[in-house]
């Protein structure tokens, strides 16, 4: 969004929509282009706008291609079809039953006997056909499908008699939704957006209009397709872009009603009645985005001793100490102890997410840390829940197992800085420290059950992170299947733990004895151990067994990367005299050989490729 615009949101005028779109139309500059195919049963050509321009706000530029209106399933089969060429990033499929089951739905409405039961039959049938036409479609195509489910129609030929009628259509369009649902859980690029929950959010009498049905072909309301057009901007930026990691929390009346330092603990609300019940609630919510991966970190202006009070011996409370990855309770500034809590954590700060309930604190932190995604709370606590998930930046399309570990390990995280900070300046014991951790590392080839976590390290990992090439589980789908490409995948285990998938190397054959390694990444959390170099010393190995004499690698220098710029030159590659590697023209080119080069300092670890030792 230009500096200057106004933000849009789901709320009139429609006019900033279509302005905005028209400004895209003639370019997005500074946006990432996203190819976006759409296919609807109905007409979706007024949707465009609201989705265009609100991608933008997020940084992304919609590249989009729409079929023919009620042409789903030429659309997903034929191979020369729109939707089939487009190469699209995402594709998005809604259909309604009304259209895709026309005739077996007006045999309903006859509430024959005879036919009901089949007239049931063949709308299932129809679920199961299009359920078919999108995995022939998944099979054929690399990017991500996300497939509306069946809104209940706005109104039934049965009224009351709807919800215990074996002829129900709201029934049926919800085991339809079932059938969907499973057949999704099987399929990795097969996701649901949730159009039924959208229309029940506004209501039927918001949603739907029918004077639109009848003249242009769309039977949504304005109003529904900007919430439709909301809700998928979230879900596709949650596919491409990298969640918050972490949120941090002011404490009096946020995490509960009233203030430690002047009602003492047992004077403040926070417990399963009354006002203390909707703080109760918050902290739940907290708690679940923590299980998904989302560390709580604290930032409040307290004395510590009456804020931990609370945490460890009060009974209302839902999150306790053990929960929190860190914490700033001071005086000082809360910009201050965000920049701090951002270097304990090793983490960028434009990761974290800052709720407070005032109004003064957001300011500050919105002025001095732009970077930062600012929550301030509304005047009534019951609605604090509501304004958590309203934060897209929380919104998560994928769930690994490292994002369910994530809490755990910074947990033990902080078990190793202690015996860390043991042997620091002393570098016998400093090794003697390494040693001690028995760090393992395991590299493999990037399987299809690794193309999750895969596609998140590249949109999340800035520090160590050669050339910041972010790609979507669509590139690297198509990546796994060429055989120019070997990605490699990194977990690290010590005695403290499992870290989890924690690097990753993507390296390209450019001719007979050269593979470029366009991708070197790693999380922060292991580093400073010497991983870096076990992991390159293994793909080296691999690569020279598959013929490789030369490697070329780019670095492209960012804001963030700082701790990766010496990589390369630390371990054998010279600056190349003519761009080498396949990302020429960016950044600095750089070349090894011959291979493998001078030892490695790496002896402390155990290293293995595809579970052998290397």
């Amino acid at each position: 969004m230009r500096a200057g615009s106004e933000r849009l949101t789901v709320e009139p005028p429609s006019g900033l929509f279509q302005r905005r779109w028209r400004e895209l139309a003639n370019g997005g500059s500074g946006l990432r282009p996203v190819k976006v195919a759409i296919v609807a049963s109905f007409t979706v050509d007024t949707l465009l706008p609201y989705l265009g321009a609100l991608m933008a706000q997020r940084g992304l530029l919609a590249q989009l291609t729409v079929a023919p209106f009620g042409q789903i399933y030429q659309s997903l089969l034929d191979p020369g079809s729109e939707l089939r060429t487009a190469g699209a990033d995402v594709t998005i499929v809604l259909p309604r039953l009304e259209e895709l089951c026309a005739r077996p739905l007006a045999d309903l409405a006859l509430l024959d006997p005879e036919r009901v039961g089949q007239a049931r039959a063949e709308v299932r049938a129809e679920i199961d056909r299009l359920i078919g036409a999108l995995e022939s479609f998944e099979a054929q195509t690399t990017g991500t499908i996300l497939v509306g489910t069946l809104p209940a129609p706005p109104t039934s030929p049965l009224g009351v008699l709807d919800a215990s009628h074996p002829a129900s259509l709201v029934q049926l369009g919800r085991e339809c939704n079932v059938a969907l649902w499973t057949s999704v859980q099987k399929r990795r690029r097969l996701r649901l957006f949730d159009v039924d929950q959208v229309i029940a959010h506004l209501g039927a009498d918001k949603a739907w209009d029918p004077r639109m049905a009848a003249i242009a072909g769309c039977p949504l309301s304005t109003l529904a397709l900007r919430h439709i057009a909301d809700r998928l901007t979230r879900t596709i930026a949650a596919l491409l872009l990298p969640p918050a990691k972490v949120i941090v929390l002011d404490l009096d009346n946020t995490l509960w009603g009233g203030i430690v330092g002047e009602d003492g603990p047992s004077g403040i609300a926070i417990g399963p009645t009354g006002l203390g019940s909707a703080f109760a609630a918050f902290q739940d919510a907290l708690l679940a985005l923590r299980a998904q991966g989302v560390l709580l970190a604290i930032a409040s202006k307290n004395n510590e001793a009456d804020a931990f009070e609370v945490f460890d011996n009060h009974p209302g409370m839902r999150i306790r100490r053990a929960h929190l990855a860190a914490h700033r309770i001071s005086w000082r500034s809360k910009t201050e102890s965000l920049r701090e809590l951002a270097a304990e954590l090793s983490l960028g700060i434009d990761s974290f997410v800052f709720i407070d309930d005032s109004p003064t604190e957001c300011a500050e932190v919105r002025s001095v840390l732009p970077e930062v995604t600012v929550v301030q709370l509304p005047a009534d606590a019951a609605r604090y829940v509501d304004a958590l998930r309203a934060v897209p930046q929380l919104d998560r399309m994928t769930l690994t197992d490292e994002d369910r570990m994530r809490a755990a390990a910074y947990a033990a995280e902080t078990a190793r800085t202690a015996a860390r900070a043991a042997a620091e300046g002393d570098p016998d014991a400093l090794r003697a420290h390494l040693r001690a951790l028995e760090l393992v590392i395991d590299v493999r080839r990037v399987a299809e059950a690794d193309v999750p976590r895969a596609a998140q390290l590249t949109q999340k990992t800035n520090q160590f992170n050669l050339t910041t090439i972010r790609r979507s589980e669509a590139d690297l789908e198509a990546m796994r299947r060429d055989p120019a490409w070997r990605l490699y995948a990194l977990d690290v285990t010590d005695r403290f733990g499992d870290y989890g998938t924690t690097g990753l190397v993507f390296a390209h054959q450019t001719d007979a004895a050269t593979w470029d390694l366009e991708t070197v990444l790693l999380s922060c959390r292991v580093l400073g151990r010497g991983v870096e170099s076990a992991l390159l010393r293994v793909v080296t190995a691999d690569l020279t067994r598959a013929g490789a004499h030369r490697l070329t690698a780019r670095l492209i220098p960012t804001k963030k990367n700082a701790p990766v710029r010496d990589f390369l030159p630390r371990h054998g590659f010279i600056p190349a005299s003519e761009p080498a590697s396949r990302s020429a023209g960016e950044g600095e080119a750089f070349v090894k050989e011959p291979l493998p080069g001078a030892p490695l300092d790496d002896g402390h670890i155990t290293a293995r490729l595809d579970g052998r030792a290397s």
